[in-house]
């Protein structure tokens, strides 16, 4: 008996036998605060099966579209559970501080070269945005940000993958103020 139906493709069902929860992968959590009280409160979310999940995380640039379309869906989700739903739109700790350790280190360096301070420095296991996507997207962050401010920074998002700004969708957190 199926546990959950995989996401992968809407199209037509999952056909791969691996239909129990202990095989499944909360794709797009991580984009809603994974495991912070506001995310454990949605009942539902897209699941991948292990074999799907891996097949479209290793192809980059159809991951990341189908990423922004999952999000999309899940603000459509989250708004059916809980209507009028308000977000705190953020981007996660350590953007943050990257995107904080570069405006003062270019309020202090004039004379240094901008491209060198946007090349990160350290070698980071997670995908790093460039410093101009972050700072593009300073003015969509913030509280009291409605579901159409999601969708409107998705949308910003989406033209930045496409004219090839950033190769990855920032690390940035729509987080839903569950009463």
């Amino acid at each position: 008996e199926r546990e959950f139906i995989c996401a992968y493709n809407d199209a037509s069902p999952c056909t791969t036998g691996q239909y129990t929860l202990n095989v499944s992968r909360k794709t797009i959590s991580d984009h809603f605060g994974r495991n912070k009280g506001c995310t454990r409160a949605i009942r539902k979310w897209p699941l991948f099966c292990r074999k799907h999940y891996q097949r479209i995380t290793y192809h980059r640039a159809l991951w990341q579209a189908r990423k922004l379309e999952l999000i999309d869906d899940q603000l459509d989700t989250i708004e059916r559970q809980y209507p009028g739903i308000i977000y705190k739109i953020q981007l996660k700790k350590s953007e943050e501080k990257r995107l904080a350790d570069f405006a003062r280190a270019t309020a202090f360096a004039d004379h240094l070269d901008s491209r060198s301070l946007n090349t990160p420095t350290r070698k980071s296991k997670s995908f790093e945005a460039p410093i101009q996507v972050l700072q593009q997207l300073n003015s969509f962050l913030g509280d009291q940000k409605t579901k159409r401010d999601c969708k409107d920074t998705l949308a910003i998002l989406r033209n930045m993958l496409n004219n090839g700004e950033t190769k990855e969708i920032p690390s940035i957190e729509f987080l839903p103020q569950i009463p």
